[in-house]
């Protein structure tokens, strides 16, 4: 009578704690496995995956915890759930115990203490709101290997890794639970701690999705360390939750694709490799032109964007201002070979690996023969034509700069985790070089005249300054009141005397001013600084 008392007092603080209770689907049969004489009967509890971290093995998975409980049919459970679930609730499990097997259910908070429910705590793989949702993706439907994402590309370690806690519970001869029979737990959920960590700063992460999608409704970020490649926050936008993924199947948006990884039109912030590529070639930086507005070339005129001209301009003047014809008269003289050789290296004609099983999008770069013709090698000067790249491509083009003609290829995966904790690092490429380190400094320095002076003023940080270069691409896809899309890119590097990060922001259909990714740009600089992050 003294344990039935003490069981209803629990369940009535339970009830009053407000705790929602979710009862599991046990029809699937994969919740039980019963021995073959039938004496006994197994009830997974709880299966966990191998786990996903970041860079400071902070858990970017299995990072929330809840409570799960076995439940069998004792007077005194079957009185405390009674008084503690929600009526419809109750009745479902009230019914399901009267079958004679376990119950599996779930809470945020603690389950009341009785006689016939065993409690434990385990972990639910995604949050509600999910830090680096497209990166590391989400499981398929058995809700055990990866379907997409760092979730797929390293399925083996992640499933190698996956602990469970079973109960065991005698059965008469009915294969019934035998009430007050002998319980026996098994708990390998320790195995989980085991799996991969990624590059990703989770702090810095969280920080960009939240500063970045108040500004931007569609596009990418990425956030990269220049001195060694790492990838510290990749953002997509809009972004999605994994535990809700039906609710995005048919939104407009596509809130699933991916795109830091997907190929876009590059527009002006390819002028970064056009002028490397001529200067490389022995041209002057000194080299002018006068801008009249437009260039022809063969049938094609092509227009600047300042419809009036920019008048004389050397090629930083060109670079600040980004004027597509003189860009077009640049490599009109250096020649679409040595475009073509430095833009290869750079990795505009192929995938970027950024892990193993986890890549970019392929990037388009004509061929060398295409770049011979004058009007095909005119639109890519400035970004135009047969041209795409992933916004991946574009940090590394723009860490290539701030590493002085060197770039470390893009990366994501730091290494593996053991079930203790412990780090094993992954084997780092070399580095390659691209072009002159002197070459790279003149690009570097109009670079920071672009944020100080030139197009790209909007991306100029509150504290110390930076370098970068806009970019507007025209897709040639229509949009409403016979316009066409346009990509908006700001890509840079800071602060520009130490450059730390390197930042690249891609806005689709972002208007033809370009100017939400510069303020995207500065907004992630200054948050940097703000969480100490930059080092004086």
């Amino acid at each position: 009578m003294q344990k039935r008392s003490v069981a209803l007092l629990a369940a009535m603080l339970f009830a009053l704690s407000g705790i929602l209770v979710k009862l599991m689907d046990l029809t699937t049969g994969e919740a039980f496995e019963t021995s073959g004489n039938r004496s006994t009967v197994t009830a997974t509890v709880a299966t966990v995956r191998g786990t996903v971290y970041d860079r400071y093995l902070k858990k970017l998975t299995n990072a929330e915890q809840h409570y799960v409980a076995s439940v069998i049919a004792t007077p005194e459970a079957m009185a405390a759930l009674s008084q503690s679930l929600p009526r419809a609730e109750w009745e479902a499990v009230s019914e399901q115990l009267q079958n004679g097997k376990p119950v599996i259910l779930t809470s945020e908070s603690p389950f009341p203490l009785a006689n016939g429910i065993r409690q434990f705590m385990t972990t639910q793989r995604y949050t509600n709101t999910q830090p680096a949702a497209h990166t590391i993706g989400y499981l398929g439907d058995d809700g055990l290997h990866g379907a997409c994402g760092i979730e797929q590309a390293f399925d083996t370690a992640l499933y190698a890794a996956t602990g469970n806690i079973t109960v065991t519970y005698q059965t008469d001869g009915t294969g019934n639970v035998l009430i007050g029979g002998e319980t026996q737990v098994s708990n390998t959920l320790y195995k989980a701690q085991a799996g991969v960590a990624l590059t990703l700063n989770a702090t810095l992460q969280k920080t960009v999705e939240t500063i970045v999608g108040e500004q931007i409704s569609k596009g990418a970020v990425v956030v990269m360390e220049p001195s060694t490649g790492d990838i510290l926050a990749l953002a997509s936008f809009p972004t999605f939750q994994p535990n809700r993924l039906a609710e995005y199947l048919d939104q407009e948006d596509a809130p699933l694709f991916n795109r830091t990884l997907a190929a876009y039109n590059c527009g002006s912030v390819f002028k970064t490799v056009s002028a490397l590529a001529a200067l490389e070639s022995g041209m002057s930086v000194a080299q002018t032109y006068n801008c009249s507005g437009a260039l022809t070339v063969g049938s094609n005129r092509i227009k600047c964007h300042h419809v009036l001209g920019h008048g004389v301009l050397d090629m930083c003047g060109g670079f600040l201002q980004s004027c597509n014809p003189y860009f077009i008269q640049l490599m009109q003289q250096t020649g679409g070979s040595p475009l073509y050789r430095l833009a290869s290296t750079l990795g505009f004609d192929s995938r970027i690996l950024l892990a193993e099983g986890y890549a970019t999008a392929q990037a388009t770069l004509p061929s060398e023969q295409a770049l011979s013709q004058e009007t095909v090698l005119a639109n890519v000067s400035f970004g135009q034509g047969d041209l795409l790249a992933t916004p991946i491509h574009i940090a590394q083009m723009t860490a290539c700069v701030v590493n002085g003609g060197v770039f470390y290829r893009p990366n994501l995966y730091l290494g593996s985790v053991d079930a203790a904790g412990n780090l094993t690092t992954s084997a780092r490429q070399s580095p390659t070089r691209v072009c002159s380190e002197a070459s790279a400094a003149i690009v570097r320095d109009m670079m920071i005249g672009v944020v100080e002076e030139g197009t790209g003023m909007s991306a100029k940080p509150a504290v110390a300054s930076a370098g970068g270069k806009t970019g507007t691409a025209e897709t040639g896809w229509g949009v409403e009141d016979g316009q066409t899309m346009v990509q908006g890119w700001f890509t840079g590097f800071y602060p520009a005397e130490d450059p730390q990060y390197v930042i690249t922001v891609l806005a689709e259909d972002s208007g033809r001013t370009g100017e939400s990714t510069a303020k995207a740009f500065a907004s992630i600089c200054n948050q940097l600084y703000r969480m100490g992050y930059v080092r004086n």
